[in-house]
């Protein structure tokens, strides 16, 4: 897949069902979200949402909020066809450059101590683990909290 080929636009009301598609694709049931809890986040104040296309059809999103100096990665869903081909990348990118230009000074994420490829992406972007929060996501299963310094 060459660069070129990946499309980043911004989300519309109308894209919410193929998110929350995705997002259930890309994680577990207990972790992934729910349509109303979708729904909720993308109409925050401070939501931003991002879509990366590839030959028309939706590979992935990011979707932040940003109540502040710290900004708040909600999720980062590629389809599993669509991973390694640097979307992930474009999308995180993208949503720091928009966090930092609102004013945040910091990006903030969690995720599942078991998910080593995230873990991975998040530590080559600079991510660093910050604490661990016991039974975030139920069921015992943990989560890191990340977090990423944008600016001084």
């Amino acid at each position: 897949m060459e660069p070129a080929a990946i499309l980043l636009r911004p989300y519309q009301p109308s894209d919410l069902d193929m998110l929350y598609r995705i997002d259930q694709a890309c994680f577990p049931p207990g972790i992934a979200y729910g349509r109303m809890e979708m729904k909720f986040y993308l109409r925050s104040r401070g939501a931003y949402c991002q879509l990366a296309e590839v030959s028309g059809e939706i590979a992935g999103f990011i979707l932040t909020d940003r109540p502040g100096k710290f900004a708040h990665i909600i999720t980062l869903d590629v389809l599993e066809a669509y991973r390694r081909h640097k979307i992930g990348s474009l999308l995180l990118d993208t949503a720091e450059r928009e966090a930092t230009s609102h004013g945040a000074e910091r990006m903030v994420l969690e995720t599942a101590t078991t998910n080593k490829p995230a873990i991975a992406l998040w530590n080559k972007h600079g991510y660093r683990q910050t604490v661990i929060i016991k039974n975030y996501y139920g069921d015992g299963l943990d989560a890191f909290e990340m977090q990423k310094q944008l600016r001084d």
